[in-house]
């Protein structure tokens, strides 16, 4: 295959479920997606550097900004039909994305997995008190998001930007010919069906038998925060223990131990009812709007 860039692109939305759609797709054998799952190569062409939040350095050194580096992901690919990656932080940022999509990728499928935005403003809090990036209580993070984005955090801290899904998912559907929103919590409580529809739209096998059993980029706080630091955050003392563990265990078997290490050490947190219903009414009119784009009734939203 010689044009070996993506026909297909996750665009996001952060924390509602890319990662998980992203490891399902690969599991079909007429799909190829990036080893890497978050490149991030569109974004990093419109994007502005250095980011201003805390470890935001470390994140900076996820993003392959080099077209060469990015094409790379894609040597892998043999004679597979759909060539995907998943980098969520595209939707977001879509009035500077959709013109480097153009450019680089012509028109692609899209797929845009949506969550509720007030449990997803909270999934994206306690991914951020997992890696210890956090140290404000919610309501008060909340009342600093709008300092943080002028002072150009990444993403993630923009807990109710993030949420606001109607405008850019307008975008889309204006600018590509091919666009499927995933909803989050039907991809959840019925993968298989939900799946045989997103094959069908890519043109794929929909009989394909995909384990949804696993559950990928958990949010949560540690109940041991020195044991998640030791085994998440690439720790160089334990580079001859990885080195020791590649020898004897496969990728897969690795990264399966290490799912159930991270998903045994994390316990939930409930948003309190103040900061729910402060979410619910900034959201309200935005959900209104979704709601319209998709023909779909998500009222259980605001319940």
């Amino acid at each position: 295959m010689d044009n070996k860039l993506p026909n297909l692109l996750i665009v996001g939305v952060a924390k509602s479920g890319t990662s998980s759609l992203h490891q399902y797709l690969a599991q079909h054998p007429e799909i190829f997606m990036s080893k890497v799952k978050e490149p991030r190569f569109i974004s990093s062409q419109v994007m502005d550097f250095p980011m201003g939040g805390p470890k935001d350095d470390l994140v900076e050194a996820w993003y392959k900004k080099d077209f060469e580096d990015y094409k790379h992901l894609f040597s892998g690919v043999a004679n597979q039909k759909v060539i995907g990656e998943s980098s969520a932080d595209t939707f977001y940022f879509h009035k500077k994305t959709i013109p480097v999509i153009q450019k680089y990728f012509g028109d692609p499928k899209i797929l845009i997995i949506l969550r509720n935005p007030i449990s997803r403003a909270y999934s994206a809090y306690q991914h951020l008190l997992r890696d210890d990036r956090e140290h404000l209580p919610l309501k008060e993070a909340l009342l600093q998001e709008q300092n943080r984005i002028r002072e150009n955090y990444e993403l993630i801290y923009h807990y109710k930007a993030v949420g606001l899904y109607s405008e850019a998912l307008q975008a889309f559907f204006d600018n590509f010919s091919n666009v499927k929103v995933v909803i989050n919590e039907e991809l959840s409580k019925n993968p298989k069906e939900s799946l045989k529809e997103i094959f069908k739209f890519l043109e794929v096998d929909s009989d394909v038998t995909i384990n949804t059993d696993t559950r990928y980029n958990l949010s949560g706080i540690p109940r041991w925060r020195f044991a998640h630091q030791v085994l998440f955050e690439g720790r160089a003392f334990l580079e001859p223990v990885r080195r020791i563990a590649r020898l004897f265990l496969s990728g897969e078997r690795r990264a399966k131990i290490s799912r159930r290490l991270m998903e045994g050490n994390l316990q939930k947190a409930f948003i309190d009812e103040e900061s729910k219903k402060e979410l619910q009414a900034f959201f309200r009119k935005d959900i209104e709007k979704t709601q319209q784009i998709l023909n779909k009734d998500l009222s259980h939203w605001l319940k």
